[in-house]
């Protein structure tokens, strides 16, 4: 037979009790699980927003680098025409040089001719001048 004493009987009064401390033993645990999941999902945003950061400096720095990858191609078709022109004007310049050395040559031998043709012409002078002397003149 069972004793029911209704509010005064311990027994119930323990298991009720006991219950209620295991409801709240499950309470806590579920808390402090809780806890836990919203630190894991913390940590978890937390290296998604640095990656996030990191992915924004990178692709700033890409554009950066785009931006100058386009300067240094403008630069390099600049000095790529105006190693062009300078080589035009180099070849012209060669030519010139060459047509310059043809007419020292040619002004050279004619010079040389000249002193030849000056020399003949001193020493004709000189005889002349030697036979009006002898002539008497």
């Amino acid at each position: 037979m069972k004793d029911d004493r209704g509010e005064l009987d311990l027994t119930k009064q323990i298991d009720s009790l006991k219950e209620k401390q295991n409801k709240t033993l499950d309470l806590s645990l579920l808390i402090d699980q809780h806890k836990r999941e919203i630190w894991k999902w913390k940590m978890k945003e937390s290296e998604w927003i640095k990656t996030e950061n990191q992915l924004e400096g990178a692709k700033r720095i890409v554009e950066e680098l785009a931006e100058k990858n386009i300067d240094l191609k403008k630069e390099i078709d600049r000095l790529a025409e105006e190693n062009n022109n300078l080589q035009i004007i180099d070849s012209s310049h060669k030519k010139l040089n060459g047509e310059l050395q043809s007419k020292i040559k040619e002004v050279e031998n004619e010079m040389r001719d000249l002193k030849r043709d000056n020399k003949y012409l001193a020493e004709k002078v000189e005889n002349y001048r030697e036979i009006l002397r002898k002539a008497g003149l």
